[in-house]
C-alpha cells in the first residue's frame, strides 16, 4: 500500500496567514476554525452522496527526473473503491485490496488496511476524506486564480511531522461548490505530488459488481496472495 501512499498530498500559494506566526501550535484543535469550518462542509456534501465518481490527473515531480503526468479515475460507494492511474488499477472491497500492475501483468492481493490506518495520507482510495482525523494543522491561505478560476486556498501541515512523508499540503477549494479543485503534497526530499481532480458526480448509476475483483477481466495475469 506504500506504493499509493507516496502517490498523493499537497497544498501551495502564498496568503493572510503566515506558518511562521503559529508555527508554535502543535495540535490539530490549534488549526484556525474558519479553515475547520469550510473543511467540513466540503466533507459534508461529499459524504452525503451514496457514490462518486471522478476524473482526475497526477502531477509528479521528482528532483533529477523530468515531471511526469498520469490521468485516472476512481469510483466510491463507502470503503468501497475502484480507481485506474497510469499502469495500475486498484479495487478495495470488504474483502482485501487488489493492485493490479497492467505493465508486468500482475495483481496482489493485500489486506484491508485497519480501521484509521489510512488517515491522513493521501492516495486514490482516500482522495476525498484524507483530511479527516486529527492529522494536520489546517489555516486558510488567501485567494488563488486557478485556470481562470478564483479559489480558496487551505494548507495543511502534519501534527506529526517526524513520521509524516511529507512536509505540507495545499488544497484549493471551490469555496462557493464546496468541492476540492487541486491538492499538492511537499515531499521533503523535494519532491512533489498533485492531484487536479476533473468532473466529479455524486449519486452516479455503476454496474453489478463494480468493487469485484473478477479474475477473468485480467487474463494471462499472475495473481499474488500476499494476505496473511
Amino acid at each position: 500500500m506504500r506504493l499509493f501512499t507516496l502517490l498523493l498530498i499537497s497544498i501551495l500559494f502564498p496568503g493572510t496567514i503566515l506558518w511562521g506566526q503559529v508555527k508554535q501550535y502543535t495540535t490539530a484543535q490549534d488549526s484556525d476554525p474558519e479553515a475547520l469550518a469550510l473543511i467540513k462542509k466540503i466533507r459534508t456534501k461529499y459524504d452525503a452522496y451514496k457514490n462518486i465518481k471522478a476524473d482526475f490527473r497526477l502531477d509528479i515531480s521528482i528532483p533529477g527526473n523530468a515531471a511526469e503526468t498520469q490521468k485516472g479515475n476512481l469510483c466510491r460507494t463507502g470503503n468501497n473503491v475502484r480507481f485506474k492511474l497510469g499502469n495500475q488499477e486498484g479495487i478495495i472491497n470488504d474483502k482485501a485490496a487488489y493492485m493490479v500492475q497492467h505493465a508486468n501483468k500482475s495483481v496482489l492481493i493485500n489486506n484491508l488496511p485497519e480501521p484509521g490506518e489510512l488517515n491522513g495520507m493521501l492516495t486514490p482510495q482516500t482522495l476525498f476524506s484524507f483530511y479527516e482525523g486529527d492529522n494536520f494543522i489546517v489555516a486558510m491561505q488567501g485567494v488563488e486564480k486557478y485556470e481562470g478560476r478564483l479559489l480558496q486556498a487551505i494548507e495543511l501541515k502534519p501534527v506529526d511531522r517526524d513520521n509524516s512523508e511529507f512536509t505540507k499540503l495545499r488544497m484549493l477549494v471551490d469555496k462557493t461548490k464546496k468541492e476540492l479543485v487541486s491538492i499538492k503534497a511537499f515531499s521533503p526530499d523535494g519532491s512533489n505530488f498533485t492531484f487536479h481532480l476533473g468532473k466529479t458526480k455524486g449519486n452516479v448509476v455503476l454496474g453489478p459488481g463494480a468493487f469485484d475483483f473478477n479474475k477473468k477481466e485480467f487474463p494471462g495475469y499472475h495473481v499474488e496472495d500476499l494476505r496473511y
